[in-house]
């Protein structure tokens, strides 16, 4: 189809010739070579015009330019007037405002304001730097398709992907395959997605994976929402956030995951049925924060932890770390720890408050503070048989913990203490008022599950 049928107009060269044996219609341009076409004018060494054709084939030198604002320039030129398109080869360079463009191949046509390349362009514009195989330049709007392993670079950041889609004046980018942000704060992978690199806001879809490069901590989920400079993520869908602890790592899945950077370290928040586990530890709750600074792991509603074959439960628990160990953990109101004897029989201690104290990840001693009673079972070693239980109710009271079993209680304040041989004791009696057993399996293959999505195994 025929796009515009105004005619090139030669303004200058040092001489034209005429070689009619080879082509008839072919005009040589040679020395000082100057035509224009429409709003566009174009400078060479030389160069051949075909009349009947409206096209100008040009070597050497070559410049194409509209005012300031766009100028094209290469070494050797095929260019159509009826279609105004350009196709220049061999050392392009293209300008438009301030985006400049070197490639080895560019064609540009001038009707629609659109410029493609095939081959390997760099692409340099203010503070950043393009690169991509494949592209189509809209001039109009100073937007970029990009095809083909896309790269762009600032000084603070470096975004790739398969095919990205790029405004240079929003400095906006929207991304459909494989895409990589990596920064000094963080590294971030996703299938899809956008960002805006003038604010720090991105939103990011499909195989999410945020790397906190501070503390290693990673964050995978379906859907994630950075705002704040990139400081502040949402992400929720299959989330599953991981945390080193020394020699062992820390799992947790939620509904919603927040994370806030802060100048005093970083927040962690999940929301709600937040599950995690380590190698030595696996809970549930409804809420969970964590301080990085303070080492404080907060867990809300009604949150249940495993610690070997203690299961602790309160009306809220937080965690004190040491250097990505457990070193404190405080039972917070209706306090219980209970662990199985077997199918129908367990040790149970419960108050008001609770301290638990660790010694390498392993729980060590448990003070009771305010209404203690205790029920535990206790047993004939060489008979490898329970032979009572004794049931203590006493204010305060200190446990002792060794080889994950309970070796001593101490009890403080009037103990009133009874032992019943088990054939005398009303199976009533044998549960403390508060005593829950949770479904340890249901909560350990919930994350266990996010774990395996994720082939963390």
């Amino acid at each position: 189809m025929v796009q515009s049928q105004t005619q090139i107009e030669i303004i200058n060269a040092d001489k034209i010739s005429f070689n009619k044996k080879n082509n008839k219609d072919r005009q040589v341009l040679t020395g000082n070579v100057k035509v224009k076409h429409n709003n566009q004018f174009m400078s060479c060494d030389s160069a051949y015009y075909y009349a009947n054709e409206n096209k100008i084939e040009a070597f050497s030198e070559i410049d194409i330019w509209q005012g300031d604002t766009l100028s094209l320039k290469g070494d050797y030129l095929i260019y159509l007037g009826n279609h105004q398109l350009a196709e220049v080869e061999k050392n392009v360079r293209f300008r438009h405002n301030e985006m400049n463009l070197t490639s080895e191949q560019l064609r540009y046509n001038f009707e629609h304001n659109k410029g493609f390349f095939d081959q390997k362009a760099i692409i340099t514009e203010k503070n950043k730097s393009l690169k991509s195989n494949q592209g189509i330049y809209f001039a109009s709007i100073e937007k970029f398709d990009f095809y083909n392993d896309v790269i762009i670079e600032t000084k603070e950041e470096t975004l790739r992907s398969d095919t990205l889609y790029y405004w240079l004046e929003n400095e906006y980018a929207v991304f459909q395959s494989n895409g990589s942000i990596k920064n000094t704060k963080i590294n971030v992978n996703a299938q899809y997605g956008w960002i805006n690199q003038k604010t720090g806001e991105a939103f990011l879809n499909k195989n999410i994976k945020i790397v906190n490069l501070q503390n290693n901590s990673i964050l995978r989920a379906d859907t994630s929402y950075l705002f704040n400079e990139m400081n502040h993520s949402i992400s929720y869908g299959n989330a599953l956030f991981s945390m080193p602890l020394n020699e062992d790592t820390l799992y947790l899945t939620a509904d919603t995951i927040f994370q806030q950077k802060k100048s005093d370290g970083n927040l962690l928040k999940a929301h709600p049925k937040a599950y995690f586990k380590s190698i030595d530890m696996l809970g549930f709750c409804d809420s969970l924060s964590y301080l990085t600074k303070e080492e404080n792991l907060f867990l809300n509603k009604e949150p249940v932890i495993w610690l070997d074959q203690f299961q602790l439960t309160s009306d809220s628990i937080r965690i004190i770390l040491n250097k990505d160990q457990i070193e404190l953990a405080f039972l917070n109101k209706s306090a219980f720890i209970a662990s199985e004897v077997d199918t129908n029989s367990f040790n149970q201690i419960s108050g008001e408050n609770m301290k638990a104290y660790f010694n390498k990840n392993k729980l060590s001693n448990i003070e009771v503070i305010g209404n203690g009673e205790s029920i535990y079972y206790v047993a004939d070693e060489k008979k490898n048989e329970t032979v009572g239980v004794n049931k203590i109710i006493c204010s305060n009271m200190n446990i002792i913990i060794k080889n994950r079993k309970i070796e001593n209680i101490n009890f403080y304040k009037n103990p009133d203490a009874m032992l019943y041989p088990t054939n005398q004791i009303n199976p009533e009696n044998l549960l403390l008022k508060g005593f829950t057993w949770r479904n340890k399996t249901y909560i350990k293959n919930m994350i266990e599950h996010k774990m395996d999505k994720y082939q963390l195994f």
